[in-house]
């Protein structure tokens, strides 16, 4: 369980956020674990401008090869949503405090920022 003392620090470490939907550069965002599943990550497959290949209904199409996994969290202060894409599979404590960090999107519409690039995760200490 977290203590008084580990939410204090961390809420005196807060940063306030980007305040656009375009992607930013999330950095020491700090979440909590509550044991959401963890997905695999399959990306947007894009073509050689650079934009998202849709199919003939018109959805984005996504790659048939997975880049990492999907983890959801909880920011502390908030209770935003927090997705990351890590490259790799983590053993995720129940309760336990991370930061994380990437470059991403914040969707205030739906309470949730969404990291998909050079994400990354550390204990918070």
């Amino acid at each position: 369980m977290a203590n008084i003392e580990q939410l204090n620090k961390i809420r005196a470490l807060e940063k306030s956020g980007s305040t656009s939907s375009n992607k930013t550069i999330f950095e020491n965002l700090h979440v909590c674990y509550l044991d959401a599943p963890i997905k695999e990550h399959y990306p947007k497959v894009l073509d050689s401008n650079g934009s998202k290949k849709k199919d003939e209904n018109g959805n984005d199409l996504r790659s048939d090869r997975a880049d990492g996994f999907t983890y959801t969290f909880s920011e502390i202060g908030t209770s935003q949503v927090v997705k990351v894409v890590l490259p790799k599979k983590y053993k995720m404590e129940l309760d336990q405090f991370y930061s994380v960090g990437g470059k991403g999107y914040r969707i205030r519409s739906g309470n949730l920022i969404f990291i998909d690039e050079a994400g990354s995760i550390s204990n918070f200490q």
